[in-house]
C-alpha cells in the first residue's frame, strides 16, 4: 500500500507575512486529526500558507507536466531542481527577503515520522529529524527516506502523489477526465514498487527506441532524397536510366499516399471502436426496454387471466408481445392484435367476455409509454448499428488500399534497386551512397523489429500488471459512489473503461487501466458518460474530482488515511448543496487519522459555518482555527475595514453556533 502524509504540525518563524501576535509570534499550528480551518481575506496569505506546506514536503524540486494540460509523466518522472528565481518565491513576498525566516513541518509517512525545517529565502534544508533523531540535513538523504517510507521508486513520484492527491491546487488536473494522470496514479498506488519500476523502465525503453528509430529513418530519408537527386542529374541516355526515373517518380507519388492512408487508418480505428461501444450500449438499452414492455404485458395478462397457471399466462403473453404462438411456432400478428384489443377493453382474452381484473393491471398509458421507449431504443440501436457497420466497411476498405499500395511500393523498390545495380560504371559517388543507404535500411529494419518486440513485451507487461489494479476497481468504485452520492443528488458512478493509447509515434494502441464518469442529468433518461469537465457544472466538477481523490486515499493509503489540503472550496455552491458538501468533507476528516485543511475567505456563505458546526468549532480561539486576521500582516483593506471584517467573522461563528442548537 502507498503511504500518504499525515501532517501534524506547522511552525513559521520570522516571516514578515505571518508576524503572529505579541504573546505568540509567528505561526504554530497543531494539525490534529479532522478539520483545520484557515480563515482570512484577500492578500493575507492563505495560498502562501498552502504552498508553504507543499514546499516543505518537496523542497526546491518539481517534475514536468504537473499542471492541468499535456501528457502526465513523459519519458521519466524525474524530480528536477528549480532555478533560483523560483526557489525565492517566498522571499519575494516580504520586504526583508526572508533572510532569517524558517518553517518546520512535522508529518508522518507510514510508520516513519519526519520533522523538516527549511530556510524561506531559498528553501534550503536546514534540519531533518527522522523518528525524532537528528539526521544529516541533505536533500539526497531526505529524498531517499521519503521514497522508502512512501513506497515509491523515485522522488518525482512522491511529488506526483502530493500534487494530484494531497493538495487541491487551483491548477490541478481533473483526474476523473485525465487518463494519463489516472494511468500514472493507479500504477503508483496499486502496484508494488518493483512492478511499478518495471512498468516505467519498459515504457521508457520503448520511447527511447521509438525516438532512435524515427531519427535513423529521418537520416535515411534525407540520404534517399540526395541519391535520387544525384541519379537524376547523372548523364545517361540508356533505357535503364529512363525506367529508373519513371519508377522513382511513381514512388514519389505513392509514398505520400501511403503515409496519408496510414495516418487515416489510426483515426478511423478510434472512431470504429467508439461506434462499437455506442452500438453495444444502444443494444443494451433496447433489450432493457423490451423486457420492461414484456413485464407490463405479462402483468396485464395476469390481471385479465387470473385463474390460469403460469404456463398459460406465458403462452398468451408471448403471443401478445411477439405475435408468435409457442404451441405451433407460427407467427400470427392478426391474433396478437385481437388479443391486445381485448386486453385494452378489459375483456377475456379467450372468450371475449367482459370481466374485471382480480389484480391491478398496468394502465394502457403505461404500456404505451413503454412501447414508445422500446420503439425509440430500437430506432437508436438501428442507427448506432448502421454507423458501426458503415465504419467497419470503411475501415476494411482502407486497410485493403494500404495493403495494395504497400505491395506496389515494395515491388517497385525492389525493381529500383535492381536497375541501380545495372547502371554503367563511372558514378562512384552514387554507388557509395547506395551502399550507405543499403546499410542504413538494414539498420532501420533491425531497429523497427526490435522496437516491435519491445512494444509487444511492454503490452504484455501492462496486461499482466493491470490485473492487480483491476482487483481494486470495485473497491474504488464503491468508495467513490459513497462520497459522490453524499455530494450529489444525480446518479454518479465510475465505470471501468481501459483507455487505448500508443507509446511513441506509431505502433498499436495499448489498453491502460482507467475509469470514466457516468452521470445522470435533467435531460437524460438514464446516466450518460461525461467525457470532459465541461459536461458538468462547476460545483459538480469540483466535488466529483474531490470524491475520486478521497476514494483513492481511502482505498490505497496505509490504514486508509491521508491528508488533503483544499484552497477555497466555497465557490459556486448553492445553499442546498452546501450542507451535503459539508457532510462529506466532515465525514472524510473524521475517518482514522485523516487531516483536512481548508482555507477560506471571510464570505457570507453557509459552507464554512456548516463545517464549523459539524466540527464543533464555535469560537475563533478554537485550536482548529487559524485566524489570519490576527496573525497575518494586515493589508490596507483589512486595516482600514478591520471592524467590518471582524463583524463578518463574528457572524460566521454565530451562524455556526445557531446551527449547533437546532
Amino acid at each position: 500500500m502507498t503511504s500518504f502524509p499525515i501532517f501534524t504540525r506547522l511552525q513559521v518563524d520570522n516571516y514578515g507575512l505571518f508576524p503572529g501576535t505579541k504573546r505568540k509570534p509567528g505561526i504554530d499550528i497543531d494539525l490534529q486529526s479532522g478539520l483545520t480551518l484557515v480563515l482570512g481575506a484577500n492578500g493575507l496569505g492563505k495560498t502562501t500558507l498552502v504552498s508553504l506546506i507543499y514546499r516543505l514536503c518537496v523542497g526546491t524540486y518539481d517534475i514536468g507536466a504537473l499542471t492541468a494540460s499535456g501528457e502526465l509523466g513523459g519519458k521519466k518522472i524525474q524530480a528536477r531542481k528549480q532555478p533560483l528565481s523560483k526557489r525565492r518565491w517566498f522571499a519575494e513576498r516580504v520586504n526583508d527577503g526572508a533572510v532569517n525566516a524558517t518553517a518546520t513541518l512535522n508529518f508522518e509517512l507510514g510508520s516513519t515520522s519526519f520533522s523538516v525545517t527549511r530556510a524561506l529565502d531559498d528553501l534550503d534544508l536546514l534540519e531533518l529529524r527522522i523518528d525524532q533523531e537528528l539526521a544529516p540535513a541533505e536533500e539526497a538523504q531526505y529524498q531517499r527516506i521519503i521514497e522508502e517510507s512512501a513506497g515509491v521508486n523515485v522522488f518525482g513520484e512522491w511529488i506526483l502523489l502530493l500534487r494530484h492527491l494531497a493538495f487541491y491546487f487551483e491548477d490541478r488536473r481533473a483526474l476523473v477526465w485525465d487518463p494519463s494522470a489516472q494511468r500514472q496514479l493507479l500504477r503508483l498506488l496499486f502496484l508494488s514498487p518493483r512492478a511499478s519500476k518495471e512498468w516505467v523502465e519498459a515504457e521508457r525503453d520503448v520511447l527511447q527506441r521509438d525516438s532512435a528509430a524515427r531519427n535513423t529513418q529521418a537520416v535515411l530519408s534525407r540520404l534517399e532524397q540526395t541519391l535520387a537527386a544525384g541519379e537524376e542529374a547523372a548523364s545517361s541516355d540508356g533505357e535503364i536510366r529512363e525506367e529508373l526515373a519513371a519508377l522513382q517518380e511513381l514512388q514519389a507519388v505513392d509514398q505520400p499516399k501511403l503515409d496519408d492512408l496510414n495516418g487515416r487508418v489510426s483515426e478511423l480505428d478510434e472512431r470504429r471502436n467508439a461506434a462499437r461501444l455506442d452500438a453495444l450500449t444502444a443494444e443494451g438499452r433496447h433489450e432493457s426496454a423490451y423486457r420492461d414492455l414484456e413485464r407490463l404485458q405479462i402483468q396485464t395478462i395476469a390481471a385479465a387471466f387470473p385463474t390460469s397457471g403460469d404456463t398459460a399466462r406465458y403462452l398468451m403473453a408471448q403471443l401478445v408481445s411477439d405475435g408468435i404462438c409457442l404451441a405451433c411456432g407460427h407467427r400470427s400478428p392478426k391474433t396478437s392484435a385481437n388479443l391486445k384489443k381485448r386486453l385494452e377493453d378489459k375483456r377475456c382474452v379467450v372468450c371475449n367476455s367482459s370481466l374485471e381484473p382480480s389484480a391491478p393491471a398496468p394502465s394502457q398509458r403505461t404500456i404505451n409509454k413503454a412501447q414508445k421507449t422500446l420503439d425509440a431504443a430500437a430506432e437508436n440501436f438501428a442507427a448506432m448499428k448502421g454507423s458501426r457497420d458503415a465504419l467497419e466497411a470503411e475501415f476494411e476498405e482502407l486497410v485493403g488500399q494500404i495493403q495494395k499500395l504497400n505491395r506496389s511500393v515494395a515491388e517497385r523498390s525492389a525493381r529500383i534497386d535492381s536497375l541501380a545495380k545495372r547502371l554503367p560504371p563511372g558514378d562512384s559517388e552514387l554507388h557509395e551512397q547506395r551502399s550507405e543507404i543499403s546499410v542504413l535500411r538494414g539498420r532501420v529494419e533491425v531497429m523497427k523489429a526490435e522496437l516491435d518486440d519491445r512494444r509487444d513485451a511492454y503490452s504484455q507487461l501492462i496486461k499482466r500488471t493491470s490485473r492487480e489494479i483491476v482487483s481494486h476497481k470495485d473497491h474504488i468504485q464503491k468508495n467513490f459512489l459513497d462520497f459522490a452520492e453524499g455530494f450529489l443528488l444525480e446518479k454518479c458512478e465510475l465505470k471501468w473503461a481501459p483507455h487505448k493509447d500508443t507509446i511513441g509515434e506509431a505502433g498499436p494502441a495499448i489498453q491502460f487501466p482507467a475509469f470514466v464518469l457516468v452521470m445522470g442529468g435533467t435531460d437524460f433518461s438514464s446516466p450518460q458518460r461525461r467525457r470532459g469537465p465541461d459536461q458538468v457544472s462547476e460545483s459538480q466538477r469540483e466535488f466529483i474530482d474531490l470524491a475520486f481523490r478521497m476514494a483513492l486515499i481511502r482505498v490505497a493509503g496505509t490504514g486508509g488515511s491521508g491528508s488533503i489540503v483544499i484552497d477555497a472550496p466555497e465557490s459556486s455552491l448553492d445553499a442546498v448543496f452546501v450542507s451535503r458538501a459539508a457532510e462529506v468533507l466532515t465525514r472524510f476528516a473524521s475517518e482514522g487519522e485523516n487531516r483536512l485543511v481548508i482555507t477560506s475567505n471571510l464570505v457570507e456563505g453557509d459552507l464554512i459555518p456548516e463545517l464549523m458546526r459539524r466540527a464543533k468549532i464555535h469560537t475563533p480561539s478554537n485550536d482548529r482555527v487559524v485566524d489570519l486576521l490576527k496573525i497575518a500582516e494586515p493589508t490596507t483593506a483589512t486595516r482600514t475595514l478591520s471592524r467590518q471584517y471582524s463583524e463578518v467573522r463574528d457572524r460566521l461563528f454565530s451562524k455556526a453556533r445557531r446551527g449547533s442548537k437546532k
